[in-house]
Order: C-alpha cells, then sequence, then structure tokens
C-alpha cells in the first residue's frame, strides 16, 4: 500500500464517467408525475459559515442520490 494514494486524474476520471452516462442530465420532457424535484431555498446570511451549512445539504443530496439511483428523474437545483 502506497504511503500517499495517486489522486491525479481521478476528478477527471468521474467528470467524464458521469457525463458519457449523463447521470446528472435531467429530461425536462418528462411527465410531472414520473419527476422527482427538491426545492432548495438559498442560504441565509445569519451568521459565519458553519458545519451546520454543509449539514442541512447533506440531506437533500443523500435523497437526490438515491432517486436517481432508483431510476427516476431528478430535478434539484442549487437556491443560488
Amino acid at each position: 500500500m502506497p504511503d500517499r494514494p495517486g489522486l491525479e486524474g481521478l476528478e477527471d476520471k468521474w467528470d467524464a464517467v458521469w457525463e458519457e452516462r449523463e447521470t446528472y442530465r435531467f429530461d425536462r420532457t418528462k411527465e410531472r408525475v414520473d419527476v422527482f424535484s427538491i426545492d432548495t431555498p438559498p442560504p441565509t446570511v445569519s451568521g459565519s459559515l458553519h458545519v451546520g451549512h454543509v449539514f442541512s445539504y447533506t440531506h437533500t443530496d443523500t435523497v437526490a442520490r438515491y432517486q436517481r439511483m432508483a431510476g427516476r428523474e431528478v430535478f434539484y437545483p442549487m437556491g443560488w
């Protein structure tokens, strides 16, 4: 096992796979009943950035990923 893993090109590799499989492509021709939609509001500016901000987006991201893996068309725009 190497002391340091080789991370060079890892992001580009997976970007290419997801692009090829159209993992994040949204088909606007689908009927509304076939679309799973998540509406996220803009982040609030009530204070300094903290781990709670990431925590709140983790829930919706997990649900969106699950629905994609289940074969649903997912509409998941970010609120900003």
